[in-house]
């Protein structure tokens, strides 16, 4: 028995060994890797497995209780620890090879015909893994790049808005398509099409819905999950340059597909749609926005040149999409040579807490860029706060913008507030913006007017928000249209403009789509 105990203590070792020496910075050594490390896990099991016998537990029960401490870690933490390497070995693909993967895309759909076309270069980032960078000067309101959707679908919610699964309209009758995928389609047009049939309706037939003759709401929810699976393997070899972050969100499709089927999708599959989901949840953008009084539905869709610019919170381009939902990137202010090329994932006007806290849940990452750095965001003093004190005409800044649990500090009187009293604060303004937010925009002004301008300074994001809603809507909405407006409410207009554009900047903003540039 004591021979075995020295075996089954070198098998231990071996395991540990083989995984601790793997180097996950060379993505194609960690692969080979992996079948040793499995093979040598299988034998530990085996030994472990020795010690369930009468003779092993008559030997020594505290031994015995031991290894099976240690058999339980590997048979429950190893394999989690590998799916987590395979998943950081799959996002990390090397910039030059993830640069001609792009390309090719880029060809496939006649967006590029010459390389010596491009001003960019895929890089690694100071911001986060890779990124694009200008390979020559690019002028301000260049056009730098279009890019195709890799794959376009429905956004999950539970407030669906139903639209036509093939050209995506929704005010107009919609009908089960008639081979009976369970989808619903607008015209023979669109359920003729293409990229309709040889798609998600031919893989859905072979799963047999289960809602009969008529079209089932959970399955156009599910529909990212079934277009996945038509990926060829040029697509697949986009979709493996990029990022899966694993959380509790990327079975939401996949199981919404398995409770309207009656056969369920193959192992291989469900686990391809789950990492197409988790990288969707993580790189997608959100192009057509279809809403009513109660309900609200937009498309998303995974573009790769897109996806491979890194957010930044006064970023150098923005973007837009034409009527075949292609993505346009067009620089707002100059870009040096060797610069990197940026886009913002959230709106301009938040502040620093609400952009990390937003970034965090969409994007799995908190900011560090040098705007959410400072505590003055620039000069733009968005974040701040009036301070309390007595007779103090002074204003909160954070001590510490990148620390959710930093105090605050008046730059008049230096009083110091603590992050519980701050956080409160902004619980309850934004608790009295809902209440009122969704009222007539004249109802709207008056708030901001007597109320909302005593509580918090001019700069606020807050204020900020609420002064572009009221731009929208003046001169835009029924019985508010130009004719509708009094002089005053044209004058209040265009000082709100000026705010805003004073904010921007301020900032940096460049030719940005806040600024109403044409695009």
């Amino acid at each position: 028995m004591k021979n075995f105990y020295g075996a089954l203590g070198t098998n231990v070792n071996s395991v540990l060994n083989v995984y601790l020496d793997i180097d996950t910075s060379d993505p194609f050594a960690a692969v080979d890797r992996l079948p040793t490390v499995a093979l040598a896990t299988a034998k530990l099991h085996k030994a472990f497995d020795l010690l369930l016998t009468p003779a092993a537990q008559r030997y020594h029960a505290q031994t015995r209780s031991l290894y099976l401490g240690i058999r339980t870690v590997t048979r429950i933490v190893l394999p989690f620890s590998l799916v987590f390497l395979r998943v950081r070995i799959m996002s990390v693909v090397e910039p030059k090879k993830a640069e001609i993967v792009l390309k090719n895309h880029l060809k496939r759909h006649e967006l590029l015909s010459d390389d010596s076309q491009v001003c960019w270069t895929v890089g690694y980032s100071s911001f986060e893994g890779r990124g694009l960078f200008a390979t020559r000067d690019i002028e301000a309101g260049e056009l730098i790049f279009v890019d195709n959707a890799l794959l376009l679908s429905p956004r999950n919610s539970e407030k669906y808005l139903p639209l036509c699964v093939s050209c995506y309209k929704n005010e107009c009758p919609l009908f089960p398509c008639d081979r009976g995928c369970g989808l619903p389609i607008c015209s023979q047009i669109c359920e003729d099409s293409k990229k309709h049939m040889d798609h998600e309706c031919e893989y859905l037939r072979k799963l047999e819905p289960t809602c009969g003759t008529t079209w089932s709401m959970d399955l156009l929810r599910a529909l990212l999950a079934v277009r996945a699976i038509s990926l060829d393997d040029e697509q697949r070899d986009v979709l493996a340059i990029f990022q899966c972050h694993q959380n509790l969100n990327n079975d939401c499709e996949v199981t919404l597909l398995r409770s309207n089927v009656k056969n369920a999708p193959k192992v291989k599959e469900i686990d391809f749609m789950m990492m197409v989901s988790g990288i969707f949840n993580t790189n997608s953008f959100e192009t057509i926005v279809v809403q009513d009084k109660d309900h609200y539905t937009s498309l998303r869709g995974l573009y790769p040149m897109g996806a491979l610019l890194n957010h930044a919170c006064v970023p150098n381009t923005r973007h837009h999409y034409d009527s075949q939902q292609q993505l346009y990137v067009i620089a707002v202010r100059p870009i040096s040579a060797g610069e990197e090329i940026t886009m913002t994932y959230i709106d301009l006007f938040w502040d620093t807490i609400l952009r990390r806290q937003v970034l965090s849940i969409t994007k799995n990452f908190f900011c560090r860029c040098s705007r959410c750095s400072d505590p003055a965001e620039h000069g733009s003093l968005l974040n701040a706060l009036y301070c309390a004190g007595d007779y103090c005409s002074g204003i909160l800044l954070p001590c510490d913008p990148l620390n959710n649990e930093s105090a605050w500090m008046c730059n008049r009187c230096r009083t110091i507030i603590k992050s519980r009293q701050i956080h409160s604060i902004r619980s309850g303004l934004s608790s009295i913006l809902k209440e009122n937010i969704a009222k007539h925009p004249r109802e709207i002004l008056k708030f901001l007017q007597k109320e909302l301008s005593i509580l918090i300074p001019s700069s606020n994001y807050l204020m900020a928000d609420i002064k572009y809603s009221i731009i929208s809507y003046f001169g835009k909405t029924e019985d508010l249209l130009w004719e509708d407006l009094t002089d005053a409410e044209l004058a209040i207009k265009s000082s709100f403009c000026t705010d805003l554009l004073s904010i921007l900047n301020i900032l940096g903003c460049g030719q940005c789509r806040k600024r109403g540039s044409e695009v």
